[in-house]
């Protein structure tokens, strides 16, 4: 998804807000309309742009440059926070619209924290241990006096890891003796302030934001408008099933969390599939994906098919983009953005699809999967888990006080099922024609723009 593609959006929810939500606000009176522009207009903005080329001495001698940037994008509810990408992807609008998205992710999940991002254009595969640390290191020598546990709170993304944060937390350290730092970062080791459960608590999430839609429904607790009766139908078909037939794209830390968390749900979920960049793993009777993931751990590929038979595994190898179009009730979109587009729309077969990445699903292809019915998850509400977990680092850090693993993801879960329900109901009853993407920026932009009132930035 785009800066454009997000911008446009949010003015459509002003839009939407001004013209047909009357109630909305309502307490405003006669400003009420002036101020909902007022807040979209801040939205779309940015607070801060920070970027800069990062240099370091490779191991070869020679120098390496890097464009990095940190964008904060609005602080109306609370300190900015969002991950740091290490990636050949990366480039200012990109991270710009992922800080968009960090701000209402988090305001729609009702974290105190506003939206942000940061990136740095690097192949990691094509750098030392050494040559990243340098590079992680001089990335916070680029935001020494932007970042903290009271002003911008970064945590790990595509490229990066608790290694990483690790490194980053001491360069902190270093630059700012005597004062606080181990809040600076989330998503560290557990020996360096980390919270158990990290790692696998954003895929852990996006598994539970469809499972709490089937459970949901199932147990009746929705209001249903007769214009969401087919997509409530065809979630009930998937909840009478002996057995939920699952695919799932990618097989990194989300992707590989979600998969064996589908596998040891309650209710029977066969695997079928898991990728990664370079191919497919599919067997049509399910894939132990715990034995899979130790050798994706250890090699950075999914096996080979000598390699199965080697691993006792069955199943055949086929295109990485083949995960996408095999026929299952549940896909799992875990890569990265822009993998459902007006070219493969139409062979999609999944009747839900989850989006535990940013922007898997391109609007042109969002608007099709919707008018065929298809129940989308929005990333916005599934892949929240990651940030959820890091609040509760935070907290840790002030509190001193480290729970289970089991404590914090049964948190983590009870505060998806209630932000789950929440985003059902309303929109499972709504007799607007939106998505529930649209709902979520809806419900998102609703909370910014009150704290926005309250706190003065708009009047």
């Amino acid at each position: 998804m785009t800066e454009n593609t997000t911008t446009h959006l949010i003015q459509e929810v002003v839009d939407h807000v001004i013209k047909d939500d009357k109630d909305a606000l309502s307490k405003w009176g006669d400003k009420r309309d002036q101020l909902v522009q007022m807040g979209g207009d801040q939205l779309k903005g940015i607070d801060k742009v920070i970027a800069s080329d990062l240099r370091i001495i490779k191991d070869d001698g020679s120098i390496g440059t890097y464009p990095a940037f940190r964008v904060q994008h609005n602080n109306a509810c609370g300190y900015y926070k969002g991950g740091i990408r290490f990636s050949t992807g990366v480039h200012q609008s990109e991270v710009e619209t992922l800080a968009m998205l960090m701000t209402l992710k988090n305001a729609l999940h009702d974290l105190p924290y506003g939206g942000g991002k940061g990136g740095v254009h690097i192949d990691v595969r094509k750098h030392s241990k050494r040559e990243l640390k340098e590079v992680s290191k001089a990335f916070v020598r680029m935001l020494q006096n932007q970042i903290g546990p009271y002003k911008d709170i970064p945590a790990p993304d595509v490229g990066t890891g608790e290694q990483m944060m690790d490194w980053m937390t001491e360069e902190f350290k270093l630059l700012h003796p005597n004062q606080p730092f181990i809040n600076t970062f989330t998503g560290k080791s557990i020996a360096n302030g980390g919270t158990k459960g990290r790692s696998e608590s954003t895929g852990i999430g996006t598994f539970l934001s469809y499972y709490y839609l089937v459970e949901a429904v199932m147990n009746g607790s929705l209001s249903v408008n007769d214009k969401h009766t087919d997509k409530i139908d065809a979630i009930k078909e998937i909840g009478e099933k002996e057995d939920v037939k699952v695919a799932v794209q990618g097989f990194g830390n989300l992707s590989r969390a979600a998969a064996i968390e589908a596998a040891n749900c309650e209710k029977k979920h066969t695997v079928i599939a898991v990728s990664d960049s370079r191919s497919t793993v599919y067997s049509e009777k399910g894939l132990d994906v715990e034995k899979l993931a130790p050798f994706k751990e250890e090699n950075d590929r999914l096996p080979n098919e000598e390699e199965l038979k080697e691993l006792q595994l069955d199943g055949e190898v086929l295109h990485p983009d083949a995960v996408l179009t095999l026929d299952c009730d549940v896909l799992v979109l875990g890569a990265i953005e822009d993998q459902i587009t007006g070219e493969n729309q139409e062979d999609i077969k999944a009747t839900v699809l989850v989006e535990g990445a940013n922007g898997p699903i391109n609007s042109e292809a969002d608007a099709y999967l919707e008018s065929k019915g298809k129940v989308i998850i929005p990333d916005v509400l599934a892949n929240a888990g990651g940030v959820t977990v890091s609040y509760l680092e935070w907290v840790q850090g002030f509190t001193n006080d480290a729970k289970s693993k089991e404590v914090i993801l049964n948190d983590m879960s009870d505060r998806m099922q209630d932000v789950s329900y929440r985003v059902y109901n309303a929109y499972f009853s709504s007799e607007s024609d939106v998505t529930m993407r649209f709902l979520c920026y809806k419900l998102a932009f609703l909370r910014v723009i009150d704290l926005m009132k309250r706190s003065g930035k708009i009047m």
